[in-house]
C-alpha cells in the first residue's frame, strides 16, 4: 500500500516552533569549505537529502568531511580534487548537480555526474554552455541538454560566459562559485534578466565569507578575479525562511498564533518576504525580540511578482485558496522546471480540494474558503508541494498526503516539527 499521512485539524491555536537551518546557506557552506584551504567548521547545518547527496559526492572527490558531532568538520582541498571515485550521484538535487558540474572541472581525471530519474529530466544545457565558454570540456552521456554528463577538463581556464538566468539563478551561482579558482579572470553576463536574485545574493555573500571577491553590476554583469583562494572558516548556519513559511502559513489560514524562533530579520534570504505577503493578506506580523509572532485573520487576495521568490509560490497558493477572491502571482513560468512542474501540481491538487486555478506565465487562484474540503493529495514527489498541502490540512482536517517522505529533500523532520499544532 502506498505510504500516506493524514493531517488532522489543528487543536493548538498557540504554537512555538524553531526554524530549521537554511538549506541554501548549508549547501554553499559545504561546497566552499571543500574548496578552501584548511579545515572549516559548519555549525548547525541542515542535513536533508540534498546536503547528504552533496556530502557523498564531495567525499568521492576526495574531500574529508566528518559529521559525527553537532556540525560538520571539512578539510578543504585548496581547489584541487583528487577523486577516489569517478561517478557522482546527486539524487534529486538540482543544486548539487549544478554546482558539481562546475567544480568537477577542478578534479584530476574524468568525472561523471548523474542522478535520479527526476533529476535527469531537468535541463542543464544553459549551464554546460556557460562552462564551455569558460574553456571547460563537458560531454553529454544521454539526451543533449540533460544529465548525465562527463567532465573532462581538469581546470577552468576562465574568460567570458554569456548565460541565461530566466529559468533559475543556479546557473549563475554555480559559475560564480567556481570562478575564483579559474586560471584567469571570469566575467559572467546574464543575457535575459536573472530570476531568484536573492539566492544569487546568498552565493556572493557566502563566497565573501570564505574569502573570495566578486563584483556584481546589477545582476547583468559579474566580474570575478581568477587565481583566488578560498579560506577556511567557522560558519554557523542561520534559520531558513523558506521552511518557516509553512509555520507562518499555518497561523494565517488557521487563524492561530505561531511564534517562530531562529530567524534573522537581517538576511539575504528573499523568502523572508513571506511574512510581508502574509501581512498584506491580513495576518498580524510582529517581532518580539528575535521571535517572529504571526496571528491569522480573515485573508484577502493578493497580486505579487514571484520571480525572485519562486519557492514561496506553493505555500502562498494555499493562502490564496483561503482568501475570498482572485489572487494573481506573476512571472512564475520558471516553476515548470523545479522538482516537478509546480504550476501544474498546484492547479491539479487545488482542484481536488475545490479551488480553481489556471496558469501560463502567471498563476491565478480563485480563492473560496467555503468550497475547500478534504482530499487525498499527490505531492508529485515535490517537498514544497507536500508541505504546503499538509498545512492546508491543519485548517481543513483529514487531508491525506501521499509519499510524505519526500519532505526529506529540504525539511527532514517536518512532520515532527509541526507536532505542536496538535499538542
Amino acid at each position: 500500500m502506498e505510504e500516506r499521512t493524514t493531517v488532522r485539524r489543528i487543536v493548538n491555536p498557540d504554537a512555538s516552533l524553531a526554524a530549521p537551518p537554511s538549506k541554501a546557506h548549508t549547501l554553499r557552506a559545504i561546497l566552499l569549505a571543500s574548496l578552501a584551504e584548511g579545515t572549516s567548521g559548519v555549525h548547525g547545518p541542515l542535513l536533508g537529502e540534498d546536503q547528504l547527496h552533496l556530502i557523498d559526492c564531495l567525499r568521492r572527490l576526495g574531500v574529508k568531511i566528518d559529521n559525527s558531532g553537532d556540525g560538520l568538520s571539512i578539510v578543504g582541498t585548496g581547489g584541487r580534487f583528487e577523486p577516489v571515485k569517478r561517478e557522482l550521484d546527486v539524487g534529486e538535487s538540482g543544486v548539487a548537480m549544478n554546482t558539481l558540474a562546475a567544480v568537477a572541472s577542478l578534479a584530476a581525471g574524468d568525472i561523471t555526474i548523474t542522478g535520479a530519474p527526476g533529476l535527469l529530466a531537468r535541463p542543464v544545457g544553459d549551464l554546460v554552455d556557460g562552462l564551455r565558454q569558460l574553456g571547460c570540456a563537458i560531454e553529454w552521456l544521454g539526451a543533449e541538454g540533460h544529465p548525465p554528463i562527463r567532465v573532462t577538463s581538469e581546470r577552468i581556464p576562465g574568460g567570458v560566459a554569456r548565460v541565461s538566468g530566466k529559468k533559475t539563478s543556479q546557473y549563475m551561482s554555480s559559475l560564480a562559485l567556481s570562478a575564483p579558482l579559474a586560471s584567469s579572470d571570469v566575467t559572467l553576463h546574464c543575457e535575459d534578466g536573472l530570476s531568484e536574485k536573492p539566492y544569487f545574493d546568498i552565493t556572493l555573500q557566502m563566497m565573501s565569507r570564505f574569502g573570495a571577491k566578486a563584483e556584481n553590476d546589477g545582476y547583468r554583469e559579474v566580474k570575478i578575479p581568477g587565481g583566488q583562494k578560498y579560506r577556511a572558516a567557522d560558519y554557523r548556519v542561520e534559520g531558513d525562511w523558506s521552511s518557516a513559511s509553512f509555520y507562518i502559513l499555518a497561523a494565517a489560514i488557521c487563524r492561530s498564533t505561531v511564534r517562530v524562533s531562529g530567524l534573522s530579520a537581517d538576511t539575504k534570504q528573499g523568502d523572508r518576504l513571506f511574512a510581508d505577503y502574509a501581512a498584506r493578506m491580513g495576518a498580524t506580523v510582529r517581532w518580539e525580540g528575535d521571535v517572529l509572532i504571526v496571528t491569522g485573520n480573515e485573508l484577502k487576495p493578493i497580486e505579487v511578482d514571484m520571480s525572485d521568490t519562486p519557492d514561496l509560490v506553493p505555500p502562498l497558493a494555499i493562502a490564496a485558496a483561503f482568501a475570498r477572491g482572485t489572487s494573481v502571482f506573476t512571472k512564475v513560468g520558471h516553476l515548470r522546471y523545479k522538482e516537478c512542474n509546480r504550476l501544474e501540481a498546484i492547479r491539479t491538487e487545488l482542484a481536488k480540494m475545490g479551488i480553481e486555478a489556471e496558469y501560463d506565465e502567471n498563476l491565478t487562484i480563485r480563492g473560496n474558503p467555503d468550497a475547500l474540503h478534504a482530499a487525498t493529495i499527490d505531492p508529485w514527489n515535490d517537498h514544497r508541494i507536500a508541505m504546503s498541502f499538509a498545512v492546508a490540512g491543519l485548517a481543513i482536517g483529514d487531508v491525506e498526503i501521499l509519499n510524505p517522505a519526500c519532505v526529506a529533500k529540504s525539511f527532514p523532520d517536518f512532520w515532527e516539527r509541526i507536532a505542536p499544532f496538535w499538542d
